[in-house]
């Protein structure tokens, strides 16, 4: 399977199937803040059992931003230009400003690089269609993406619009902004051990860090890859 690097599932022009409602068929749990596995079938899963998709558009997540995106892609592409003057004027502010000059501190607030990173997403999509012919995007029959990827995916999908889509983000980011400073806290990725030796090392540095400053696997990447985060002093230790 082809693949386009630009977890739920969209198919394109499935719009409907989209919008229809998760039935819950099993949850799987332990005590503790370690894990849960939740696994949930949309009504219509079935009609897609024998489905064997070609080519996959991958989108991003939080993290891909970097100071300079999407500027190139602006100053060649119309339909991209026009993607970020709207986008400005949904969130009342210049956002291509943002992702072109920085300052990073600023691009790397939640609340910001969700938003840039969503618009200079679906930017490259409209890079694709100039360049490669509008076939080529079509071409794709699955979209994905990790996280805030799945907002994209969804929009390139036609589950919902690029405004709906966006202001979706833009309220998502902005939620966890007010989390995060309402409690300072640190994420960093671990890579290389597995899931075992991870938490070992977090409760290690929970316990010599005190009470109330733990530190935990928050997310299951993949095998050898996971997403600890906790207290800043907790969490520093695993950073180095």
């Amino acid at each position: 399977m082809a693949g386009l690097v630009l977890n739920s599932f969209s198919y394109r022009g499935t719009e409907a199937l989209a919008r229809r409602p998760l039935k819950l068929r099993q949850i799987l749990g332990r005590s503790g803040p370690h894990r849960v596995l939740t696994t949930a079938e949309s009504a219509g899963d079935k009609k897609f059992a024998d489905y064997k998709p070609k080519t996959a558009f991958l989108f991003p997540g939080q993290g891909a931003q970097t100071v300079g995106m999407a500027k190139d892609v602006v100053n060649e592409v119309p339909k991209a230009k026009e993607l970020f003057e709207h986008a400005s004027d949904i969130l009342g502010y210049d956002l291509l400003k943002v992702c072109a000059e920085g300052p990073k501190e600023r691009l790397d607030k939640t609340e910001i690089s969700q938003p840039a990173i969503y618009v200079a997403s679906l930017a490259a999509v409209e890079k694709l269609r100039l360049t490669e012919g509008d076939e080529a995007a079509q071409k794709a029959d699955v979209a994905c993406g990790l996280s805030l990827g799945e907002y994209t995916a969804l929009a390139f999908a036609g589950a919902f619009s690029f405004e709906d889509g966006l202001k979706l983000v833009d309220l998502r980011g902005k939620s966890m902004q007010q989390a995060a400073d309402a409690q300072p806290s640190a994420m960093v990725s671990v890579i290389g051990l597995d899931a075992d030796k991870t938490a070992e090392l977090c409760e290690k540095a929970s316990h010599e860090v005190g009470k109330g400053e733990g530190v935990r696997i928050a997310n299951y990447l993949c095998n050898g890859n996971y997403a600890v985060s906790g207290e800043c002093p907790a969490v520093k230790p695993l950073s180095g």
